[in-house]
């Protein structure tokens, strides 16, 4: 397949006001942009035998940046990040090569494997790279008070993410299944003429491993039991990995039950044992998480 993109980006303006008396403190514009992208991919499967396929694939593909990587700065406690209008777009190259192996759907019980590596070559990818630390007052950022960091995005010339996946299914019998999966990524900065000592970190909140074990259980009465345990490993924050974030297991259950052929009753408890995930880290210690104990009931319908 091929795809041939046009983009443009027009009328781009960041203002800034004081919100007591409204007076303008900048109003900047900037010029129109537009590019065109072709983005070729390939994809081959081949079955050797009834119970073995073999896949391979490769693509490339692009992103430009959003309405907030270009125009728009936020501040997190004493963290400052600053916006850039000129930021390029995102190029990747990726490649998979999969087995699968299953026995026959035809037998009551039955087993399927399925293993791949991929590869992902990102050019221009962008980060947001941490440039001064307070306290000070800096000509791009402000004030930032001691603690705090100032960080812009910026392209990261080459970075690259391989890695492993691996997942099975086991069919039990008719109502009852099993399946695993596993992820292995190994995720980081290759070249950054915009800040050398970048290279070799690890890519911002990519784990190196994560795995889901699951099952799915066809009960008495039309209910369907969905238990699932999901570990996210260590991760890192910041661009300079001094940030980490904590590994976790968290817990998920799902019951439905078909009340018709297109109305379908459910509830699902999301990270049932209340969990710590922790989804950000700043400089002066401040850590969020995510979501805890959550419990969501309700009617599905589909025609």
């Amino acid at each position: 397949g091929v795809r041939l993109d046009r983009w443009r980006e027009t009328d781009g303006l960041r203002r800034e006001s004081d919100r007591a008396t409204g007076t303008v403190s900048r109003a900047d514009r900037y010029a129109d942009r537009n590019g065109t992208e072709f983005s070729p991919s390939a994809g081959l499967i081949w079955q050797p035998a009834p119970a073995w396929r073999l896949r391979a694939a490769g693509q490339q593909a692009f992103r430009r940046p959003t309405l907030n990587e270009l125009y728009r700065p936020f501040r997190q406690g004493a963290n400052v990040t600053e916006a850039n209008s000129a930021l390029l777009t995102e190029h990747v190259t990726t490649g998979e090569l999969a087995v699968e192996w299953a026995q026959p759907r035809s037998e009551p019980a039955g087993l399927s494997l399925n293993a791949a590596v991929f590869w992902n070559d990102l050019r221009d990818a962008v980060g947001n790279v941490t440039l001064v630390r307070g306290p000070g007052t800096f000509p791009l950022f402000g004030a930032i008070a001691a603690g705090g960091v100032g960080r812009q995005k910026l392209n990261l010339d080459r970075t690259e993410v391989r890695g492993l996946e691996l997942g099975g299914t086991w069919r039990a019998g008719d109502s009852l299944s099993f399946n695993a999966d596993a992820l292995f990524n190994h995720a980081t900065v290759r070249r950054a003429s915009v800040a050398p000592a970048l290279v070799g970190k690890r890519i911002v909140q990519v784990p190196r491993r994560s795995a889901t074990l699951g099952a799915t259980w066809r009960a008495a009465g039309g209910f369907i039991v969905t238990p699932r345990l999901r570990w996210i490993g260590a991760q890192f924050e910041d661009d300079e990995n001094q940030l980490p974030l904590g590994e976790v297991v968290i817990v998920d259950l799902g019951i439905s039950r078909t009340l018709t052929k297109n109305i379908e009753l459910f509830l699902t408890a999301e990270n049932l044992a209340d969990a710590r995930l922790e989804t950000g880290r700043s400089t002066d210690g401040v850590v969020n998480v995510g979501t805890p104990r959550f419990l969501i009931g309700g009617i599905r319908g589909q025609w």
